[in-house]
């Protein structure tokens, strides 16, 4: 008994446990079916998702890629900037054109101007769209559905030419891709849900989805009693996966992300009532058969297959994201090569066509499938068309190149026949084990045709078309390499023309072109053929006389173009007269090398400047010896007012009685490289003789405006500064612009630069100097008499030119200091001009007894060492500013300010 209830008991334990196994097994296999139908679907919706994701970005790309290759048709943009000029014809080949477009895969496209006017359309837009999103990404693009055309992405993209915007293009793209993945899964509608939305303000809009292929939702809210939807975190740009309740209040596993940078997002969910469902049936009549098969059967398989099938997804991901990424390569480099200004074609290793972008096209005149498939021969001229299969021959069997691997200039053949040069540059590559050449090409027209006109502008003179200097120093160095061999003499002689620049002031610079033209001609047509004439710059010219026998030869030659060239000119009724002086030098006893012949002419001519104008002058050594020194002078100054090398100084001017400064003078000095410190009386007069007299008072004229700017940014109250002005600069009404122009340049510059003329330089021509001063007043600037009474003194003329202020010469005013005759001769001058209302300045004023004495005879202001030293810019600012307010701004006599020497 005992033992049948221990055996009892044994069975039931037994039963106990077995049936206790089997519940634990049951549950335990129910719990890891669950849990795997948690991961699985977990890993299903987030990769599902994310591929569908992949494939409405990729629809949405190539969409807005077929449009953008419409909008890059340089046709269109052609036709766009011509849309004013031609419609007919025109318009009816762009119409066609979008209609060839639209076998694109697009249903409508549209073509307006810059200001928005219609120009061409073809296809039918979309029309009464129920939802219409823009894009946040893609600028000008929006995503259009209606229940009877779908889903259609409306893309508005410029149409440049030449990188200026000529016009839009609009085109509607439909996107099949994106239908099929949001309605298509109608099967699964039960349990499955595709939804695509976009931000609407604080809400959102949504497309049609799976559970409502036929409704969209303009506006709806986020969020469902108090919790975020799983699209709301797509929307704010967050991937991920959650299990909550969707709008309609089911319990759903929803897998969400947003669609690249579009300000869309996606979510793709499940019922989990509707999941689980099936697995609560199944479990419940097959749990004994799943205990014991499936353990099994997923450990097999999980063990087995699980690595190989994670293997096979992942080779077959990584193959299409290749063969993707291929194909974005291989449209981008199509349209990179399309869209080139560069010819460029590939050739297989016998010589045929295989591509001819449309750059190359436009190059050779023919269509590209014209020339693919032939050989490139078609492209050459003879000989080379013929030699070209030999030569593509030889370097297959020897590798030697003449053109492949290298760039050159070769000769091209066009469609009609013409030939042109061109830039190729040919190189080899491999596809596969075969051999491919590519070959880029330029059209050297232009490029030759700029080369040609370079090399004649660097060797001609642009306004004659004479040669230039460089053309010049080549046919010497020709020249004396010939006389070397054959032992003849030739000249090289300097024409200079006397007082061009009076021509040039008084008829103006495009007049002034003009004559130097004429005189190019007369120079041309008075020279033997075999001479040559050239233009070094301004008035200056060379003649060059081969063959002489002797130096009398050159003398005639030079006579012959002197009489040419002192003949009355008629130019647009004017009738000239400009003679030119003439210096030469000659080969061998003159000069052995180009500089020397050159230079030795220069001086030659210079020398027949001093010896009176329109003469001509051999080289002479003995000459040049004793006025070398105001050569090098002259010649200097036109480098040193580039160089740096003139300094400018001033020097106050006071007022007698108070002491205060009412002026201040200017005085030029040139600190030369190998003498030093020159003042202005060392070089002045060279300056006027070589003619850069004016352009030296224009350089002090700007530093001068540029240190009064300095001193009224400051807020010092600054004195008139004046300029001592050479007869020439006096006359000359470029100058007198120049100074109009800094006196108009802002508030306060009125009054604020004066000039000095000598009296000397007045009396040479009193009539003249009239007109002069006139002009100068006119322009509002101020001219004072300086050196009055330096031996001229008269009176009348004083007082018909109507100055306001005369400078005493010094001699009256230190030489007389001591003679009572003299003194009252002086006293007697400076009381008539005081009666004319004149302001007198006494100069050199160096000590006080000086001072005293110019005191008692009446004198008004007093400039020299007494007054102040020569001082530079910043000592002069230091001077200015310890000046009283009141007298800072007074003048000389009226009010008038004073000037000093140059």
């Amino acid at each position: 008994m005992d033992v049948r209830r221990r055996g009892w008991a044994i069975n039931i334990v037994a039963a106990l446990l077995v049936v206790g196994a089997g519940a634990i097994v049951g549950l335990t296999v129910f719990t890891v079916m669950r849990t795997n139908a948690d991961v699985a679907l977990r890993r299903n919706l987030v990769s599902g998702l994310a591929l569908r994701v992949q494939w409405a970005v990729r629809d949405i790309r190539d969409a807005r890629l077929r449009v953008r290759m419409v909008a890059t048709r340089p046709f269109l943009a052609d036709q766009l900037a011509a849309a004013r000029r031609h419609e007919g014809a025109a318009l009816g080949r762009v119409e066609h054109g979008l209609r060839a477009f639209l076998a694109m895969r697009l249903s409508a496209l549209a073509l307006y101007t810059n200001a928005g006017t219609l120009y061409a359309h073809a296809g039918a837009f979309m029309a009464h769209p129920v939802v219409d999103m823009p894009l946040r990404g893609e600028l000008g693009t929006t995503l259009l559905w209606n229940e009877g055309r779908g889903f259609v992405l409306r893309v508005a993209l410029p149409v440049d030419r030449r990188r200026a915007v000529v016009g839009w293009v609009v085109g509607d793209a439909p996107l099949p891709t994106l239908g099929r993945l949001l309605l298509g899964a109608r099967a699964l509608r039960s349990a499955a849900n595709i939804g695509l939305c976009g931000p609407a303000g604080t809400r959102m809009a949504c497309f049609p989805n799976t559970f409502d292929p036929s409704q969209a939702f303009a506006r709806m809210a986020r969020r469902r009693a108090g919790a975020p939807l799983p699209i709301s975190y797509a929307l704010a740009g967050h991937t991920g996966f959650i299990v909550t309740r969707n709008y309609l209040g089911h319990q759903v596993a929803a897998a969400y992300r947003p669609v690249a940078n579009t300000g869309l997002g996606m979510v793709l969910t499940m019922d989990t009532a509707a999941l689980y469902a099936p697995v609560y049936r199944e479990f419940t009549v097959v749990l004994p058969l799943i205990v014991a098969v499936l353990a099994v059967a997923l450990l097999v398989l999980r063990w087995q297959l699980a690595p190989l099938v994670a293997d096979l997804v992942a080779s077959e991901r990584s193959a299409h994201e290749a063969h993707e990424r291929l194909k974005d390569t291989e449209s981008y480099v199509q349209a990179v090569v399309n869209s080139v200004d560069e010819g460029i074609a590939t050739i297989s290793e016998t010589g045929i066509v295989e591509t001819f972008n449309p750059a190359m096209a436009r190059l050779f005149g023919y269509a590209p499938e014209e020339v693919i498939g032939h050989n490139v021969s078609l492209l050459m001229p003879e000989p080379h068309r013929s030699h070209h299969d030999d030569y593509l021959r030889h370097y297959r069997d020897t590798g030697e190149a003449r053109v492949i691997g290298t760039g050159r200039e070769l000769t091209g053949r066009r469609h009609d026949g013409s030939e042109f040069p061109i830039d190729l540059r040919v190189s080899e590559f491999y596809l596969g084990d075969k051999r491919r050449f590519i070959g880029t090409a330029r059209d050297a027209t232009g490029r030759k045709e700029a080369e040609r006109r370079m090399e004649y502008v660097a060797t001609h003179d642009t306004l004659t078309d004479l040669p230039g200097r460089a053309l010049i120093q080549t046919r010497i160095d020709q020249l004396i390499r010939r006389a070397e061999r054959s032992g003849q003499l030739f000249a090289v002689m300097f024409v200079d023309l006397d007082h061009f620049k009076d021509v040039n002031d008084s008829l103006g610079h495009d007049l002034g072109d003009r004559f130097l033209r004429l005189v190019a001609r007369r120079l041309q047509e008075a020279l033997r053929a075999e001479d040559m004439v050239g233009r070094l710059g301004g008035d200056e010219f060379v003649v060059l006389t081969a063959a002489l026998v002797t130096p009398l030869d050159a003398a005639l030659i030079a006579d012959k173009l002197l009489r040419a060239l002192s003949a009355p000119y008629l130019l647009e009724g004017h009738t000239l007269y400009c003679s030119a002086s003439i210096g030469a030098a000659l080969y061998p006893q003159d000069g052995r090398d180009v500089d020397t012949l050159l230079r030795h002419s220069d001086t030659a001519m210079y020398q027949a400047k001093r010896s009176g104008r329109g003469l001509y002058r051999c080289y002479d050594e003995a000459v040049n010896a004793t006025s070398g020194d105001e050569v090098r002078l002259a010649s200097g100054l036109h480098k040193a007012l580039s160089a740096g090398e003139l300094v400018l100084y001033y020097r106050p001017v006071r007022a007698v009685g108070d002491r205060t400064v009412v002026a201040v003078e200017t005085a030029l000095k040139w600190r030369h490289p190998e003498q030093g410190l020159l003042d202005g009386d060392d070089f002045l007069g060279i300056a006027e003789e070589a003619g850069l007299a004016v352009s030296l008072v224009e350089w002090v004229l700007r530093q001068v405006g540029s240190e009064i700017a300095r001193w009224r940014d400051r807020s010092l109250k600054t004195a008139p500064v004046y300029i001592r002005l050479g007869s020439r600069p006096f006359r000359d009404a470029r100058l007198q612009e120049s100074f109009a122009a800094l006196l108009t340049r802002g508030d306060g510059y009125l009054g604020s630069v004066g000039v000095e003329i000598r009296e000397e330089d007045v009396m040479d021509d009193p009539q003249d100097a009239l007109e002069a001063l006139s002009c100068w007043r006119r322009h509002g600037v101020d001219v004072m008499l300086g050196d009055y009474g330096a031996g001229y003194s008269s009176l009348p003329y004083l007082k018909a030119l109507a100055f306001r202020t005369v400078r005493l010469d010094a001699s009256l005013t230190v030489d007389n200091s001591a003679d009572t005759e003299s003194i009252e001769g002086l006293t007697a001058i400076i009381a008539t001009l005081h009666a004319l209302g004149i302001a007198v300045v006494a100069s050199h004023v160096a000590t006080p007894e000086q001072y005293e004495a110019m005191r008692r005879w009446g004198c008004d202001r007093y400039v020299g060492d007494l007054a102040g030293p020569l001082m530079r810019a910043d000592g002069c600012a230091m001077c200015l500013g310890e000046q009283d307010a009141p007298a800072a701004g007074r003048g000389l006599g009226d009010g008038r300010p004073l000037s000093g020497p140059l």
